[in-house]
């Protein structure tokens, strides 16, 4: 994902930056018990990371067959992912419905999808993130350079799995540690 204005990856495909992961996982606890999904594998950068036996770990990735939006796969404890930007909201909506009620769930996004007026009955509808962490400096996609825009994580945190103060605040990528 990128703030690419007309040329676009084939099934916008913009793999998550290892730091941009490392920063987040390193804010979450899983249990043993938990349930993980990952609903666009795109390269494994997030599921890959998962510290769970594979049998509690899911994906769906377009590339390999698996339609997200296509697949149902029950009651999920911990949903992570980087979903396609024009589809989104579809993503959240799913994710939502899949999500345990002590779930947590967790989306990389453009900030400024907080914002668009065509999206105000979707926040709406399901409210903002309660959890908001803005991810410090810009994260690097596909051509090594940095994006112009601000992303954050959107974080669903029934659970309280993740080490991240609710509202807005910021998550510094491994490696970007900044002086206080």
């Amino acid at each position: 994902m990128s703030s690419t204005t007309g040329k676009v990856q084939p099934h916008e495909l913009y793999p998550t930056p290892p730091e941009v992961v490392d920063a987040l996982l390193s804010k979450l606890t899983v249990r043993p018990t938990d349930k993980f999904l990952e609903p666009c594998y795109g390269n494994g950068a997030i599921f890959d990371k998962i510290a769970l036996p594979q049998s509690q770990k899911s994906f769906a990735e377009i590339e390999k067959g698996i339609d997200y939006l296509t697949t149902d796969f029950g009651t999920q404890d911990v949903i992570i992912t980087n979903p396609p930007f024009s589809l989104t909201e579809e993503f959240i909506r799913k994710s939502l419905s899949e999500l345990a009620p002590d779930g947590t769930m967790a989306y990389l996004q453009r900030v400024n999808y907080l914002g668009s007026k065509k999206r105000l009955p979707f926040w709406f509808e399901i409210g903002f993130p309660p959890k908001c962490p803005i991810i410090i400096p810009h994260p690097r996609f596909v051509g090594g350079g940095s994006d112009s825009c601000e992303y954050a994580w959107f974080i669903w945190d029934n659970g309280n799995r993740f080490d991240i103060p609710q509202g807005l605040s910021h998550i510094v990528s491994v490696g970007h540690e900044v002086a206080a």
